[in-house]
């Protein structure tokens, strides 16, 4: 389709479900395609707990899912994905997540890797929801993605049992692997966030490593008023809300760690050259 293949990053939790991941991958998604302005797909593949799509009902309704496109099995085509996945916004689209057991649709890993290698066809970015831990359903994913967006809460208990705990091996290593940036969700308004997240670093020796706070705000948006990308193109415009100003860092990090043009920076400069090209010439 474009020629080239678009970069995979996946929102994960190592042990809990409940951490803030599908509100990270909603909020990643919108966030790198407007400072990138390139075309961005959705995606929930957490199981049935993952509403995400509800995030934003009210804005648009996200019209199919993953059980549309597991009609096509091994078949599936990269049209099929541009065809089903609802469209947001110019170059931003979304597809809900599945309401149906894999044993009953006979969707397995072989369908995962083909739906997989078509979605980076026809996309320059793929946000994926994965569900919690590592299983068959979700290795695949993990295994591929060019960054792991790791979230954990503040909860020192389980996230020493992460480390403690030897049946979870294999999800430390993905918490802590090469491709792995940390995400401490749910910090509380008061803390001291750089502090907070230095520590972290230091005690579970992170490498890149972001802290996001708890939002009132953000919660209403998401749960009550379901107008999550409204919400975050206000806020982002107003540079006012905490949390939507440490979800725009994340983006141009990711932006950065994945060689991505920022274009919304790129816009600014070239107007700031060109109002400097004007007033010369004035002059």
């Amino acid at each position: 389709m474009r020629g080239t293949k678009g970069k995979l990053i996946c929102t994960w939790s190592p042990m809990l479900h409940g951490e803030g991941c599908s509100t990270l991958a909603c909020g990643i998604g919108i966030g790198l395609q407007h400072f990138s302005g390139k075309k961005v797909l959705i995606v929930n593949k957490s199981n049935s707990t993952s509403h995400m799509e509800r995030y934003v009902e009210k804005d648009i309704e996200i019209k199919y899912s993953m059980d549309n496109l597991k009609i096509f099995n091994k078949g599936i085509k990269t049209e099929h994905i541009l065809t089903y996945a609802t469209h947001i916004k110019k170059d931003l689209y979304m597809i809900a997540g599945s309401r149906l057991n894999r044993y009953i649709t006979g969707e397995n890993n072989e369908f995962d890797k083909i739906f997989l290698e078509k979605c980076l066809a026809g996309f320059d970015i793929v946000i994926t929801d994965l569900d919690t831990g590592v299983r068959d359903d979700n290795r695949l994913y993990l295994d591929q993605a060019d960054i792991i967006l790791a979230v954990v809460t503040p909860n020192e208990i389980i996230i020493d049992e992460l480390y403690d705990d030897h049946g979870v091996r294999e999800a430390l290593g993905y918490f802590t692997g090469e491709k792995a940036v940390a995400i401490i969700n749910k910090l509380c308004d008061g803390w001291d966030t750089v502090g907070v997240i230095g520590r972290y670093k230091c005690r579970y020796s992170l490498s890149d490593t972001f802290g996001l706070n708890y939002d009132g705000d953000v919660l209403n948006a998401c749960c009550t008023d379901r107008n999550f990308y409204s919400f975050l193109m206000k806020e982002t415009k107003r540079e006012k809300n905490v949390f939507v100003k440490q979800l725009s860092e994340i983006c141009r990090f990711l932006i950065g760690r994945l060689c991505i043009e920022n274009n919304a920076a790129d816009k600014i400069r070239r107007r700031n050259i060109f109002k400097k090209f004007l007033r010369s010439s004035i002059y």
